[in-house]
């Protein structure tokens, strides 16, 4: 086991990292809270049950597990360890990249690529990916260079110094199939046909607005949220009719979800609960799949024969207590 691997010295330092992380998480509850909880957070979680059941937990097992073979992916990983996200940098087993943003940033790619897979023009012409929120694109890039000629991807950053930041990396790399915009992520061009929509660790409403593009413009997603209550004021692209066209409007994050405000609210602060984190990630379970279930009910496909499947999944809470990701796959069957 685990642990047993951990007590005779056959782990990594990153392993350590991971494992310590994950028994601290486990030993949380009601006597570690940090704050209380109110009447209207747990009757939020009952309001909004029948959500959770109907989009249950998919746990991801990640790169260091390996398949039932015994084989890993390397193609990802082998770029990590030229690159690291950042081109010809270095780092330290046991390091903060290590043991959490490498194994986030595997875990996205690997996801996406299921996503990417599943479109019914894979390898037929370049897929369109946008990443909102992308920073300085260490997501990004990672994606144009494992899937090259597969992908152009676009990152939507609203920190012009991000995207500077980004763009030199990305010339570094020699990579010459992503672009960098400093913008509004409300903003973007939602008659730009946009194939695949990520967004890593999306903050509060900012998912919102990712999966927003992603049902107005019929594409597949992976999402993975971060915080909870902030960004309320973004607001969130969906389908209109308009006189027989397909048009688009702005709506709260509220409306998108077809949610009462204040027990959103209420569910939204017992997401962030510190010191609880089996509580906190029931109701974080809780938002993410009133959003699934949102995007179930509005997307829209271009061709009008294709479907989405959307399902709430995790990664190991050692990488990070914010573990959930929303991901939509083609389903053209």
């Amino acid at each position: 086991s685990q642990v047993e691997d951990l007590a005779e010295g056959r782990t990594s330092a990153a392993e350590r990292q991971w494992l310590t992380a994950e028994v601290t998480q486990s030993l949380q509850g009601e006597n570690s809270r940090v704050g209380k909880i109110s009447d209207a957070m747990m009757q939020s979680l009952t309001t909004f049950g029948s959500a959770r059941d109907e989009y249950p937990i998919q746990d991801v097992k990640t790169f260091e597990q390996s398949d039932d073979d015994g084989s890993q992916s390397t193609d990802t990983a082998s770029i990590l360890e030229s690159n690291e996200g950042n081109p010809r940098r270095t780092s330290l087993e046991g390091s903060r990249w290590q043991y959490k943003k490498r194994p986030q940033l595997e875990f996205m790619v690997d996801q996406i690529a299921e996503v990417l897979r599943s479109h019914p023009d894979y390898g037929k012409r370049k897929l369109n990916v946008v990443d909102i929120g992308g920073g300085k694109g260490l997501l990004s890039n990672l994606l144009a260079e494992t899937f090259g000629d597969d992908v152009v991807v676009q990152v939507i950053e609203i920190s012009r110094a991000a995207t500077l930041n980004g763009m030199m990396r990305a010339k570094r790399r020699g990579l010459e199939n992503i672009r960098f915009d400093a913008m509004d992520a409300t903003k973007v061009d939602v008659q730009s046909n946009k194939d695949v929509v990520v967004a890593l660790h999306a903050c509060g409403a900012l998912s919102d607005v990712a999966l927003g593009h992603a049902v107005s413009q019929g594409a597949g997603f992976v999402i993975c949220p971060c915080c909870f209550r902030s960004n309320p004021h973004l607001r969130v692209s969906i389908p209109k009719e308009d006189n027989g066209n397909l048009d688009v409007e702005l709506v709260t994050a509220e409306e998108f979800l077809d949610v009462d405000p204040d027990q959103y609210t209420s569910l939204k602060q017992l997401a962030e609960l510190q010191g609880d984190i089996k509580l906190a990630s029931k109701a974080m379970h809780t938002v993410n799949a009133l959003r699934a279930s949102a995007v179930d009910r509005l997307w829209q496909s271009k061709k009008g024969s294709e479907r989405i499947s959307t399902s709430v999944k995790t990664f190991p809470i050692g990488f990070s207590t914010r573990n959930f990701c929303l991901v939509g796959k083609y389903d053209v069957s």
